[in-house]
């Protein structure tokens, strides 16, 4: 009986030790668990809902705004002054296509775009209209790809963007990442004579690499472009 109670008190203690190890091969014992999906998705909804994401955007656009300003006070426009502008989450807000989905996968090949119903962030308006205002010439970068560019511009003007010198968008079928593509592009603009003081947008890789005096960086946790 002894033995029959000595084995079983064993074999428990290897369950329970094998089971604390379980887990793809070379994890550690213990493995935190990530957080679930639907409390990441409920904190982005109050995130934005709250008013906090609002706050933020109008934070950043009112400091580009003053630096702006203070630039062309301090040195008055040499030449071409240009400003660059990404679109999705800086211009135009996909706000209600993200909510719907519960902030599925993102990308550049899977990005929902309401396109022509794509309301403008405000503060990133008022700070298009100062520059324009100014005498700076206003470029739109983004990683959309050119099957979308008729239905892009529409969308611009419907949401009060007017008047701008260039739409550069992403050849179809080009896989390259934003951080390769929109330094790239900024030097085809610097190139042509501009000199770019300012340059806005929501994800790092928007305002990696070359060609621009300051940089302005936008909130956006809902996804990440690299």
């Amino acid at each position: 009986m002894k033995k029959v109670l000595g084995w079983m008190v064993l074999a428990g203690a290897l369950a329970g030790a094998l089971g604390a190890q379980s887990g793809p091969a070379g994890s550690p014992a213990s493995v935190q668990e990530p957080e679930n999906h639907a409390i990441v998705v409920a904190g982005l909804m109050r995130y934005h809902d709250s008013g906090e994401y609002e706050w933020g955007i109008r934070q950043v656009a009112n400091a580009a705004r003053d630096y702006l300003n203070a630039r062309l006070r301090m040195q008055p426009p040499e030449g071409k002054m240009a400003a660059v502008f990404d679109i999705d989450e800086t211009a135009l807000s996909n706000w209600q296509a993200m909510a719907d989905c519960g902030f599925c996968a993102y990308s550049v090949e899977s990005k929902l775009y309401s396109l022509a119903h794509d309301p403008a962030i405000t503060p990133v308006l008022e700070l298009y209209n100062d520059a324009k205002s100014k005498g700076v010439t206003v470029f739109f970068l983004t990683g959309r790809p050119n099957s979308q560019r008729d239905l892009t511009v529409e969308n611009l003007k419907e949401a009060g963007y007017k008047d701008w010198a260039e739409l550069i968008m992403r050849p179809d079928g080009d896989k390259s990442p934003a951080r390769v593509f929109k330094p790239q592009e900024r030097q085809k603009i610097e190139d042509k004579g501009f000199r770019i003081i300012l340059s806005i947008g929501d994800q790092a890789s928007d305002l990696s690499g070359c060609c621009a005096e300051r940089t302005f960086k936008l909130p956006n946790p809902f996804y990440l472009v690299q």
